[in-house]
């Protein structure tokens, strides 16, 4: 069975990603799942963190999704994980900044698995 995974940020954007997430999803009969990654300990640092993770969550999961939050200080490697004990076929990501544009190679690097990667450009204003 192919399986999805849409990495999104705690932003209201990140829903643009997980509709593209269930795009793919339906395309290929796939499994959802929406996977969130928070440097540290805690994805509760902003005083609005709280409101938009119920947000979120409630979407993900309104859309068929599995959702999922980790806490990591190695997000390529905990994202790599999760793809490997998933068997994740697509991923889903946004373009964004030099950062993510680098763990995205890395990730390319290391996960072979993968069918397809579809980088979803940001929205323009």
């Amino acid at each position: 069975m192919k399986k999805v995974l849409v990495c999104i940020t705690i932003q209201q954007n990140s829903k643009r990603l997980m509709d593209k997430g269930k795009e793919v999803a339906t395309e290929f009969g796939a499994e959802l799942h929406v996977l969130h990654i928070r440097m540290g300990a805690t994805i509760f640092d902003t005083p609005t963190s709280h409101q938009l993770f119920e947000e979120l969550f409630a979407y993900g999961s309104e859309i068929g999704g599995e959702v999922h939050f980790l806490c990591s200080s190695n997000v390529t490697k905990t994202i790599s994980d999760f793809i490997k004990e998933n068997k994740i076929s697509h991923l889903v990501v946004g373009s964004t900044s030099q950062n993510a544009s680098t763990v995205l190679e890395e990730l390319q690097r290391k996960i072979k698995s993968l069918d397809e990667i579809i980088v979803v450009e940001r929205a323009k204003v």
